[in-house]
Parts: C-alpha cells; structure tokens; sequence
C-alpha cells in the first residue's frame, strides 16, 4: 500500500537551500535584507521541492490578507448584463490572480441605495484595498473609505472631495469625436440619450460637454428638447427614442451614451418604419461585442474596459506595496469606430 505523499514544508526549503527558515520566510515575503546569491539558492530549493508557501501564514506575516475588493454600487443583476462592466471585473481578476489575491466582490444587492455596497465592504475588514465602479454613490461612498483609511482606485471619476487616484477613458473627447462626426454628416439636429438625470456620474457629464462643445464649434445652440434619459439598457433606450420621435422637429440623427441604449434606439427606429442611417443616424458609447454584430453594425466610440480595468487594479497594487504613483489620474484613448449605423 503506498502511503501519501509527504508535505513539504519551510523547513525542507531551507535544509536544501542551506540556510535557516527565518532565511526563507524573508524570501517568500520579498524583504529586502537577503542577498542575491541567497535568495537565488532559496528560490531553487522552492522550485525543485515544489514548494507552496501557506497563503494564511504568509498573509499574516504581512498583515495582510491578500484580498482586494471590488466595490460595484449596482444591482448584482445589473452588473452581470453589463459587457463593459464585465471586460473590468475579467482584467482585474487576472491582474488579482497573477498576484497570488482573490477578488472580493461587494454588490449593492438589490437595494436602490449603492452606498450599501461600500458599507458592507467596510463592515467585513478583510481586505487590503478596493477597486470602485464610479456611480452616484461614489463620492460618499469614497470618502468611507478614506475615512477607514483604505486604499482605493475609482474606475471612472472620483467625484469625492479626497479625489485620490482614478481610472478613466477620455470621454469628453471621444464624445466629441463622436458629435463631429454627424455633424460632418450633415446632421444639425442631433438627439442625445443621457444616463439617469439623478446623480449624474463624471463619464455622462464628460459625454455630455463634449457633446455641447462640438456643437458649438458648429455654430449650433444646445436645444434641452433633444435631450432624453435613459438607464443604460437597451429597454430605457427604445423609451428615450420614442421620446425624440414625438417631437413636432425631430431629430435626424440619435447619440446614445452607452451602446446598449443605442441598440434599443435603432430597434425603436426599425419598429417605426424608420432605415437607420437614412433616415436617421444612431452612434453609441463603449463598442461592447455585440456592436460590431448588430443590423446595421453599430458606429460607437471605443473604450477598452479591460484596460480600465488592468490599469486600475495595477494601481492599486502598487499602492499596496509602498511603490510610487506617477500620477493620481490615468486617462485612456477613445476612438471613435465608424460603421453602418451612421
């Protein structure tokens, strides 16, 4: 019968690295007081034993608990439809995961107050910092958590009066990209799908100067009449289009604030016999998946959420381990990706 096999332990390490146990605790915790050619033999002990240092053991040794939070103030149901959403959490788990942490999720579970979210967070005490999904919530939510003293990272705009580090795409500037681009299409009356006018977040009112600011340059004053709201999913956006569609000027051409409201604008437009982009032109924000394969492909302003949301957590690494910031805010690209639609 063969018996199991032995588990290695610290001390096997360091008997075949020559050395003491305290000697290879140092190395597995990365401190600075051992010397190359030490380390380098502890390093070849860990590989040819296959040695897994103890999470618990080590976290603790750290005062740690490699763990980091992501604190996303939405419904949990909202959250799983939402491809940009999703293209974070996935960047920011392999991020997590390529760094020996778990991700700790933290939802607003179902109640209309994304505040809770934090709270919760903050109650449970077990983890080292927090990637935050910018929201209305945010700015008290974010100084809760500067109130703890916890490392944070915003995606999105930190709205809070800490303004402490946060990650975002250039949404003023693809917003505008995206206004001149209809307006370089002969469109004067250009309808526009805004998030939820309560609790405005810094990515719409970003969209939304930018949106002004191209019409400017063109000589044209903003009319609040082509102005609609919606809540970021494609039902809200069929609403906010039939909206535009009732008014005695209608507009010829539709800019919705996220992809998904502008897939509902154009099923609207088709339901009312409407051609898109003949009739009227429909551009979105994001460039989710499902953009490129929709009828007609859809013309949306790019943003790499999975960049957003790389970046974002490498941030918060390095706030976690002491490593300098080279600046408190990241902005990204936005390119505008004309198709069909327009």
């Amino acid at each position: 019968m063969t018996g199991s096999k032995k588990r290695v332990t610290i001390k096997d390490v360091a008997a075949q690295a020559g050395v003491s146990y305290q000697t290879v605790s140092r190395v597995i915790n990365n401190q600075a007081n051992v010397t190359e050619k030490t380390r380098g033999r502890v390093q070849q002990a860990i590989e040819t034993l296959n040695f897994r240092p103890n999470l618990a053991a080590r976290s603790l040794a750290r005062r740690r608990s490699n763990i980091i939070g992501l604190i996303v103030p939405y419904d949990a149901d909202y959250l799983f439809r939402d491809p940009n959403l999703l293209a974070q959490i996935s960047s920011i788990d392999a991020e997590a995961n390529a760094r020996g942490y778990n991700l700790l999720l933290s939802t607003a579970a179902g109640s209309d107050n994304g505040l809770e979210a934090y709270e919760r967070f903050v109650r449970n005490q077990v983890a080292d910092g927090a990637l935050v999904v910018e929201t209305a919530a945010g700015a008290a939510g974010n100084q809760l958590l500067n109130h703890n003293n916890y490392f944070y990272v915003s995606l999105g705009y930190d709205l809070s009066h800490t303004r402490k580090y946060f990650v975002h795409a250039d949404d003023r500037r693809g917003a505008g990209e995206a206004t001149r681009h209809l307006l370089q299409k002969g469109h004067r009356r250009i309808g526009i799908i805004n998030g939820p006018p309560i609790g405005a977040v810094g990515a719409t009112q970003e969209r939304l100067t930018g949106y002004m600011e191209a019409l400017a340059e063109a000589g044209i004053i903003f009319d609040p009449c082509l102005m609609v709201y919606g809540d970021y999913t494609r039902p809200s956006g069929q609403q906010a289009t039939e909206k535009l569609l009732a008014l005695s000027d209608r507009p010829t051409a539709i800019f919705a604030f996220n992809d998904r409201m502008a897939m509902g604008a154009i099923w609207k437009l088709k339901s009312a016999g409407l051609r898109v982009p003949e009739d009227v032109a429909v551009v979105g924000f994001d460039d989710i998946p499902a953009a490129a394969d929709f009828s007609p492909p859809l013309t949306t302003v790019r943003l790499s959420g999975v960049q957003v949301g790389r970046v974002a957590a490498q941030m918060l690494f390095k706030l976690i381990e002491g490593e300098p910031i080279e600046s408190p805010e990241v902005v990204l690209p936005a390119e505008l990706i004309v198709r069909q639609s327009s």
